[in-house]
């Protein structure tokens, strides 16, 4: 095999390993965000841009008064992110928090805007099951 064949064998390789730590990654998130779906109505925003500066994901929980219960945020660079707590809009109501006026002091721009994401699909379920539409 010549050298630009065991190049592409080894691309594949560790494109093959890239793919696995994505899907182990993205177990791991769903795994974390099953005991926020206990509390109440959960949604998950993103927020940031890929190449500048990556994403944040952040997955909120609000009761049926629109008082959020709980949160997490994943953010990085690499597959090996792991979720963390985000208790910064815990007790707060959710309008506030998709209406920008409620931010998570010391958090990046892309937090922020991935919880005022989150917040506004919480909203937008909460209305619909107020109008009957489950």
């Amino acid at each position: 095999m010549s050298n630009l064949g065991r190049l592409f064998v080894l691309i594949g390789i560790m494109w093959i390993f890239q793919l696995w730590f994505a899907y182990r990654q993205s177990k791991n998130f769903q795994e974390d965000l099953r005991s926020l779906r206990k509390l109440g109505t959960m949604a998950v925003g993103m927020g940031g841009r890929r190449y500048r500066g990556g994403r944040a994901f952040v997955a909120l929980t609000a009761d049926e008064n629109g008082i959020v219960k709980d949160g997490r945020v994943l953010r990085g660079f690499t597959v090996f992110a792991r979720s963390k707590q985000l208790s910064a809009y815990t007790g707060f109501p959710i309008g506030q928090i998709a209406s920008g006026d409620r931010v998570a002091e010391g958090e990046k721009k892309k937090v922020n805007e991935a919880a005022a994401n989150s917040a506004r699909y919480i909203l937008d379920h909460l209305e619909r099951v107020k109008a009957g539409g489950g």
